[in-house]
C-alpha cells in the first residue's frame, strides 16, 4: 500500500480512506502485511507525534502491578486478606494478576497455542472469518478502523460465548476444543473475582451475580505480529475497557502497559497468572471506589508474534438500568454518574467519536 502523496487536508482524508478500504477488503489483516515482508508500514498505521512521544521510556513511577495469590481463598481468614488485596489493587492501579486460580497451566498453554494457530492459518482459509458484525465468531483488524486517527498493529478473533450460547461449529476447528475448554474454566474464576470485588465494597458476596454481571462473555484473541517500525505505530492504542471486568491471559512476550500518574507501568508476564482489570461500568457502579485505567500494548520488532486472550465479562440483562449503587452513595458521596440501560451504554461506546474520552466521561453528572 503506497502512502498518500497529496497534500491538501481533503485529499489526504480521501487517500487515507482509500488505503483503509483497500486494507479492509484484503481480508488479510496486519498478519498479511507482516507475511508480505514489508519494511515500511503503511501510512494509515503511523500514529501522530503526540502518541509516538509517549512510547519512549517513562520516568520511574514507583508503581507496580500486584500479584495476588488465590490459594486457600475459601478459608475465612485467608479470604479476608485476599479481599483486602483485591480492593486495594482495584481502587488504585485498577489492575492485578492472580495466581493459583484453579486453571491448570496446560490449559493456559493450549489456549495460547490454539489462538496462535488460528491467526496463522493460510490467508485464504481465514478470509471468510473477516467481517465487521459483532455476533458469533469474527476475525477483524482494528474495530474502529474507519473512524480512528491511526490504525494499530493487531488482529483479533472475537467469539461471543454469552449470554446466548454459541454454536460450537462456528468456531474454527483448529482452535475450537481448546478455546471452549479455556472459556469454561475461566467462568469459576470470574465468579470468584466478582465475589471478592463485591465484598471489597462491603456488599454481599452474591450482589454482582444478582445484577447479571458476567453473564455476557466475549473472548477476544489478539495477535500482534512482527512490526518493522514499532517506533511509528502501536499494538493497541491507549484505552479503558467499557464493561465490568476483563480477564487476560498473555504469553511471555510482554508489551502490555498500564497508565499510572504521568508514566506507563509494564504488566510483566507472570507464569500461570491471569491479568485482571476493572472496566468503566464497574467504576460507575462503584461510584469511583474502583478505578478503570488506561492501558495499551506496544508494537514490537520481535520476530515472534505476541498472543493474548482477553475475556470481557459484562451484564447479561441489556435492558437493566445501571448506575452507582445506592449502598455506595451518601450525602457526603453523592452519585457521580447518571443511570443508563446497558444497551444504551454500549450503543454509546460503539458510536462515540474518537475524542480521547473514556466511556465514563459521557455519563458523569
Amino acid at each position: 500500500m503506497a502512502p498518500p502523496t497529496v497534500t491538501s487536508d481533503s485529499n489526504q482524508t480521501y487517500e487515507r480512506m482509500k488505503e483503509v478500504k483497500q486494507f479492509d477488503e484484503s481480508k488479510a489483516g496486519v498478519k498479511g502485511l507482516a507475511d508480505a515482508g514489508i519494511t515500511t508500514i503503511p501510512a494509515m498505521f503511523v500514529n501522530p507525534p503526540e502518541v509516538l512521544a509517549t512510547l519512549k521510556p517513562s520516568p520511574f513511577t514507583g508503581a507496580e502491578i500486584p500479584t495476588i495469590d488465590l490459594a486457600g481463598v475459601d478459608s475465612p481468614d485467608r479470604r479476608s486478606a485476599v479481599v483486602k488485596q483485591v480492593k486495594r489493587a482495584a481502587s488504585t492501579v485498577g489492575f492485578f494478576q492472580v495466581i493459583n486460580h484453579g486453571i491448570p497451566v496446560e490449559v493456559l498453554d493450549r489456549a495460547i497455542a490454539a489462538m496462535k494457530a488460528v491467526h496463522e492459518l493460510p490467508a485464504e482459509v481465514k478470509a471468510p472469518l473477516f467481517k465487521r458484525e459483532m455476533e458469533g465468531v469474527s476475525l477483524r483488524s482494528n474495530m474502529d478502523l474507519y473512524h480512528s486517527n491511526a490504525a494499530y498493529w493487531r488482529d483479533t478473533l472475537l467469539i461471543q460465548f454469552g449470554p446466548v450460547p454459541i454454536n460450537p461449529e462456528e468456531i474454527p476447528e483448529v482452535c475450537r476444543e481448546r478455546l471452549i475448554d479455556y472459556n469454561e474454566r475461566t467462568l469459576p474464576v470470574k465468579d470468584l473475582l466478582l465475589e471478592l470485588l463485591s465484598e471489597g465494597l462491603g456488599l454481599s458476596r452474591g450482589k454482582f451475580k444478582e445484577l447479571t454481571f458476567g453473564e455476557a462473555v466475549t473472548l477476544s484473541g489478539h495477535y500482534y505480529p512482527y512490526c518493522p517500525q514499532p517506533d511509528l505505530t502501536i499494538g493497541f492504542r491507549s484505552h479503558t475497557d467499557p464493561g465490568i471486568l476483563t480477564v487476560l491471559l498473555q504469553d511471555n512476550m510482554g508489551g502490555l502497559q498500564v497508565k499510572y500518574k504521568e508514566g506507563w507501568v509494564d504488566v510483566k508476564p507472570v507464569r500461570e497468572a491471569l491479568v485482571v482489570n476493572i472496566g468503566d461500568l464497574l467504576q460507575i457502579i462503584s461510584n469511583e471506589k474502583y478505578k478503570s485505567v488506561d492501558h495499551r500494548v506496544l508494537a514490537s520488532n520481535c520476530r515472534e508474534a505476541r498472543v493474548s486472550i482477553a475475556t470481557f465479562f459484562n451484564p447479561g440483562a441489556a435492558e437493566n438500568m445501571y448506575g452507582p449503587l445506592e449502598e455506595l452513595t451518601s450525602a457526603g458521596d453523592p452519585p457521580r454518574y447518571r443511570r443508563v440501560t446497558y444497551k444504551d451504554y454500549m450503543h454509546k461506546f460503539f458510536n462515540k467519536q474518537v475524542d480521547n474520552k473514556s466511556q465514563t466521561d459521557y455519563f458523569r453528572i
